[in-house]
This record gives C-alpha cells, structure tokens and sequence, in this order.
C-alpha cells in the first residue's frame, strides 16, 4: 500500500491510501477512489471522519484521499477555549479550491497510483459535505477555476459521484433552535464564510448549495437522520427535490434515529454510546452498491 501526505500549502494537505496494483501473480488492477472531506463546520477537521471512513471503503477496493483542507481555527483547543488563533488563509471558497487542486493531483497521477480517472468519487460529512456539494455542482464555474494556480485538464474536476452526510447546504445553521452557538462561534462562522459578522441576505443565499443546481452535474448519493439537531434534514429533502425537478440522479436515504456526526456509526471508532447505530451504519453497504451500479 503508499501511504503518504501531500501537502497543498501551509495548512491543507492530502493524505493518501492506495492499496498496490498488483493483486496476484502477474495480474495488475487500477482502483476507482473517493476523496473524504470531514466536517467540523469549516473551523476544525473531525477525526473520526477521516481514516476511519477510509479504513471502511479501502476494504471495499477504493483508493482514499482524505483532504485535511484549511479551517478557520489554528486548532481545536483554540475552538473549545473561544480564543481567537485563526488561520488567515482559510476564508471561503479555500476549501473548495483545494478540493479542486486535489481531483486534479489524483488525474495528474492516476497511472503512477493506479487509479481508473473514470471513478474518483467526492465524499463529504457535515460542513465537509458542503464543500463536496458546491464543488460537485460548480466544477465548471469559471469564477472559481480562475482562482486556482492550475490550468486543470477537460472534465478532471467533475466527480463520477458525490457523497453527502448529513450535510450542511445553507449557512442558515444559526437558525436551528435546537443548536445553541456561542456569540464567539457564530461570529467566526460567518467572518470565515461571509466576510461579515452580520452577512445580508443575498451574502448568506451565496453559499446555499441549492441555488447552483445545473444540468451538468455528477450523480449524488444523500444520508441524514430527522433527529440531527445541527445540520437540517429538511432542508437535505428540499435539496433532493430539487435535484429530481431538474432530472437529476439522486439516491436519498433519511434515517429516523441518530443525532449529528455519527460518521461510519460502528464501534471502530465509537468514543461514546451513541456514537454507535447499527441502522445508520447501514449507508455503508448501501453507498457501496450504488458507487458499484453507477
């Protein structure tokens, strides 16, 4: 297996799991791969939705590029404490770049790590997730393609399929009632992604992924739970239905139980209780299928 970091610049790097190509005597095989962005509401990375979600689909004969992109907060401590230790270079639409820079680095080298460039999938959790969404839906915008420091090759960022869990698609998080952020961290929310701690309407409509819905678009592969109190599964519904009006293929499953952030849902990496639910762990074989169908 390579087993290596490659790093994008200061504060985001790529780290990368490609099983050997040679899987007998004589015989090679190139391996479709997925890209897994954690969440962590762009101000940390989550662990456990990183090499643990790539240990899971390694098992299943994918190649894993776990993307620890730029965040807001130097690092956790800083969060957890409310001090401001910020990265500078991390203000939205970074995240998406280095999504961006990291598909073309896999199809720049996709003979050396022996990686069929026809099946490179997007995988996000949470704010991950939105990062996946709005580069899955904007692969092609020239805003954002002129912003990179690349000239990427035809189609080399638009994924076969993209994964979303239990996304975050809006920046209205702020209006669940049931999430209670501190002045501190909904004021670094928006500083980081609007450059305002008081965004206007049509800065906020900005980020919504919904509003970039377009024709040319990978297929999407969609999981939440009605009892996540932090990203909004209603809102993952509307968003499905907006993909079907625009004959767009979407698969959905909306779990009834389990809170936000269960990632693979298993024991593996379970450091609490709940963070263990046998009923959500079924996305797993349920992605595999449909990543195999598509």
């Amino acid at each position: 297996m390579l087993h290596k970091k490659i790093k994008l610049n200061e504060t985001a790097y790529i780290e990368m799991y490609v099983p050997d190509s040679i899987i007998s005597y004589g015989v090679y095989r190139k391996w479709p791969a997925v890209v897994i962005c954690p969440g962590g509401g762009y101000m940390i990375s989550a662990i456990k939705e990183g090499e643990a979600v790539a240990m899971q689909f390694l098992a299943k004969g994918y190649a894993c590029f776990v993307l620890r992109y730029s965040t807001f907060m130097k690092n956790r401590e800083a969060y957890q404490n409310e001090t401001r230790e910020i990265n500078n270079n991390a203000y939205y639409p970074q995240q998406i770049l280095e999504l961006m820079e990291t598909l073309s680095i896999i199809h720049e080298h996709a003979e050396e790590y022996s990686i069929d460039p026809t099946a490179i999938f997007t995988l996000g959790f949470s704010a991950g997730a939105h990062i996946v969404a709005m580069e899955a839906l904007r692969w092609n915008d020239e805003t954002l393609i002129k912003e990179l420091n690349f000239i990427p090759q035809k189609s080399s960022l638009k994924p076969k399929g993209s994964i979303l869990c239990y996304p975050m698609l809006n920046t209205r998080i702020n209006a669940l009632p049931e999430l209670e952020l501190s002045n501190f961290q909904q004021n670094m929310m928006n500083e980081y992604l609007h450059l305002s701690t008081n965004p206007s309407d049509a800065q906020i409509e900005a980020l919504n992924v919904e509003n970039y819905i377009q024709p040319d678009m990978p297929d999407f592969f969609i999981w939440h739970t009605a009892e996540d109190s932090v990203t909004n599964s209603e809102d993952t519904t509307a968003f499905v239905q907006k993909l079907q009006k625009n004959g767009s293929s979407c698969e959905y499953h909306l779990f009834s139980k389990g809170r936000h952030g269960l990632a693979c849902g298993n024991e593996q990496y379970a450091s609490k209780e709940d963070d263990v639910n046998s009923t959500v762990a079924m996305w797993l074989p349920l992605v595999f299928n449909w990543m195999g169908e598509l």
